[in-house]
C-alpha cells in the first residue's frame, strides 16, 4: 500500500487519513476474495494499492510403504 500526502499535516489528520485508507484496502480485499480475483490494482489521488491473492501451500500427505521380505 502506498499513501501520498502533499504538504504538512497534524498527527490527528494523518491518523484519520490512514484509517480511511485502511478501510478502503479492506473493502478492496473483501471484494477480491468474494469475486475470487487473483490480482487487482487500485489507484486514486491518495492511495495506491495492489491486491494479490494469498496462496496457501498445499499439504502433501506422506505415505510410508514397507515391504516384508
Amino acid at each position: 500500500m502506498k499513501v501520498t500526502i502533499n504538504g504538512k499535516i497534524s498527527n490527528e489528520a494523518l491518523k484519520s487519513i490512514l484509517e480511511t485508507q485502511k478501510e478502503k484496502t479492506k473493502t478492496i480485499t473483501d471484494f477480491c476474495k468474494k469475486e475470487k480475483l487473483e490480482t487487482f490494482a487500485y489507484k486514486d489521488a491518495e492511495l495506491e494499492f495492489d491486491y494479490e491473492q494469498e496462496t496457501k501451500p498445499k499439504q502433501v500427505k506422506k505415505v510410508e510403504v514397507r515391504t516384508h521380505d
